[in-house]
């Protein structure tokens, strides 16, 4: 599951910030990101270690950083936020454990753990917990939001 995790992340990003071959490693030299070195997170560890506390219905926590994108580990437990848009960016969710249903296209979809959605800048989304359990997800914003925060809801 992991290493479908790690794959599906570097694809991503990728994907999103492209590959240069014109830039040699001794141009490189500003480090631009938090944390400034490459991190392994296991998943399992830090989820139990950053659990939901007693009445919070989501807790994120922004583990990396940089100008080309944000990484945020997720927990959601009941209803969370309403349909929403991003105004600067594309958003990547995976599902790493737990199920609910997603606002996607206009209708709610069902996911579970192993589940990837991708949706563009200016698309309508949510999502929400179904079950008693909580749901774990990877959230992944490129770039990181404008000022921190470019979600505009729709739902008042």
């Amino acid at each position: 599951m992991l290493r479908r995790l790690m794959i599906i992340v570097g694809l991503v990003l990728v994907l999103t910030v492209g590959i240069r071959t014109d830039v040699r490693a001794e141009e490189v030299k500003t480090i631009d990101s938090t944390p400034p070195e490459s991190i392994v997170i296991s998943l399992d560890e830090f989820y139990a270690q950053h659990a939901l506390k007693p009445g919070d219905p989501t807790r994120s926590d922004r583990v990396f950083t940089s100008p080309r994108c944000a990484v945020n580990l997720v927990s959601n437990k009941g209803p969370l936020l309403g349909r929403h848009i991003h105004s600067s960016c594309d958003e990547v969710v995976f599902v790493y454990k737990g199920s609910g249903e997603m606002y996607i296209n206009d209708k709610w979809i069902p996911v579970k753990a192993g589940d990837l959605h991708v949706c563009p800048k200016g698309v309508a989304h949510t999502t929400r917990v179904t079950g008693d359990e909580t749901m774990e997800v990877i959230s992944i914003f490129t770039p990181p939001q404008a000022g921190g925060n470019d979600r505009i809801m729709l739902d008042k």
